[in-house]
């Protein structure tokens, strides 16, 4: 009896608390809701009264800083840069690939907590700023294209607070303690840095930056303290420290589980590399300096002129449109978002850093390439009228785009023919051989580059996709049970 009795009580002891530190941690949510939700208010108050120390503020500084940038062209695009980490684009392609690797690993839960704060997000800054209504800051020399929605809150503040904020929270309980507050340290930085960059920019007051931080932090503390509700139903009260959303170490595997190394055979592998991508640009240089400085007035030279005159008699503002579609997918949103999505889908599906590390030699290794040919070879654009904008000027061999498209897309169908068990596997090298021609037929039709130029960019893309699949990719398989979570050892302080 007595047994039982202490059971019971232990029992009680357990309940208690949990009770207590659930209680505890609802009190925190409220308050950090209210923190958010408290000075948005108070903020939009102070705008709508037109407060003037407020008012003053927000003028000399939008005034000031995009004084001190604007002419500086290259730190223009360095902010722009940054500023398109707050954006819509970034936003939805993080939200969509998270919530897809969390149902590949079979965190349904996670992956729901994802999607509704994403969803969340896209619904409360549009009607916000509908609201308010506020106008845009007026500046001397504005850098930058003023959106048509209104000013306040900053949609890139909140945005960027609550995507890097829920990136770090479904990593906080992967890592070790003493990293976790080096993650949250992380998602601030890039938030904040995001908020300058709109004031430097010149589309945003202060007030609006500091309103779309208030607003970013409520929807957070909303949709935390929902969701750690929702694990408390499940009958799960862990006691892990800066884990808002109380999830189980144990419940959250590795990103790689496996284990597998990433690289096949070390350093090796990555000798091959350094050597395969050395020879590819010495064959190119020579190749190109043949080209341009010796069969120049050749027929191949008359050919490539010939081309390209015959492209521009032919333009149509259809055929424009087309072409410009078409560059679409070799341009710099593509080079970030398909190598971004190639590399998470690769991970959650094999459970391996190995394809991550494929994807970002192949990317990084094809531009390595492009600058160091073209900045040698150092050929003349075509001297015909142009359908491009801010394009070196002496770096037509060979066509980035067209390296771009063929190691973008050759290493889509790479990793799906190696991890896809289908026949019907092979179909996916049409995207390539489809995509890459257009690409190239669209870097003549916009003059941006002579046929030889286009097939020296085939010849680069192609051959280093190759070299990589082979250096990188023997091994690599996908895990027969993804979605489940694979032991761990136990967390330690660090």
């Amino acid at each position: 009896m007595n047994r039982v009795d202490e059971r019971a009580g232990r029992q009680d002891e357990r309940s208690t608390t949990g009770l207590g530190r659930y209680g505890l941690r609802t009190v925190l949510g409220l308050v950090a809701l209210l923190a958010g939700l408290v000075p948005f208010l108070l903020l939009l108050l102070l705008v709508q009264r037109e407060w003037s120390p407020l008012a003053t503020l927000d003028g000399d500084v939008a005034a000031g800083l995009n004084d001190a940038v604007a002419g500086s062209p290259t730190t223009v695009r360095v902010l722009q840069a940054v500023t398109d980490l707050g954006g819509a684009p970034a936003s939805i392609l993080l939200f969509t690939l998270t919530t897809v690797f969390l149902l590949i690993r079979g965190q349904r839960r996670l992956a729901v907590f994802a999607a509704v704060t994403g969803l969340s997000l896209a619904v409360l800054v549009p009607v916000t700023k509908a609201l308010v209504d506020r106008a845009r800051p007026v500046v001397a020399d504005p850098v930058a294209e003023l959106p048509s929605n209104a000013s306040f809150p900053s949609g890139h503040a909140t945005v960027s607070l609550v995507t890097f904020g829920t990136l770090a929270l479904l990593a906080l309980p992967a890592v070790r303690r003493g990293l976790r507050s080096w993650v949250v340290a992380a998602a601030l930085v890039v938030a904040l840095a995001v908020g300058f960059t709109r004031l430097a920019l010149g589309v945003h007051f202060v007030t609006d930056v500091l309103a779309g931080y208030a607003l970013g932090a409520g929807i957070l503390a909303v949709t935390t303290a929902a969701f750690r509700g929702w694990q408390h139903d499940h009958h799960e009260h862990p006691d892990e420290p800066l884990d808002p959303l109380d999830v189980e170490p144990g419940a959250m595997a590795h990103a790689a589980p496996t284990g597998q190394p990433a690289l096949p055979d070390g350093r090796r592998t990555v000798t091959r590399l350094l050597v395969a991508a050395a020879a590819l640009s010495a064959a190119l240089i020579a190749l190109g300096l043949l080209v341009t400085g010796v069969l120049g007035g050749s027929a191949l030279g008359r050919f490539d002129r010939s081309v390209v005159e015959a492209f521009v008699e032919a333009r149509t503002p259809w055929l424009t449109d087309v072409a410009g579609a078409v560059g679409f997918l070799s341009g710099t949103a593509m080079v970030v978002a398909v190598p971004v999505t190639l590399a998470v889908l690769a991970l959650a599906v094999t459970g391996s850093w190995r394809p991550v590390v494929f994807v970002l030699v192949t990317v990084v290794g094809e531009l390595g390439i492009y600058f160091v040919v073209s900045r040698t070879v150092d050929r003349a654009r075509p001297a015909v009228v142009d359908l491009t904008d801010g394009l070196p000027t002496a770096a037509s061999w060979p066509s980035g785009h067209v390296a771009a498209a063929a190691a973008l897309y050759g290493a889509l169908a790479a990793l799906v023919v190696t991890l896809a068990r289908s026949r019907w596997r092979w179909a996916v090298l049409a995207v390539p051989v489809l995509v890459v021609p257009a690409v190239a037929l669209s870097r003549i039709y916009t003059a941006a580059h002579y046929p030889t130029d286009v097939l020296a960019g085939a010849v680069l893309g192609t051959a280093w996709v190759l070299v990589c699949t082979r250096c990188l990719l023997p091994g690599v398989t996908a895990m027969r049970h993804p979605g489940v979570a694979h032991p761990r050892r136990p967390v330690t302080v660090g």
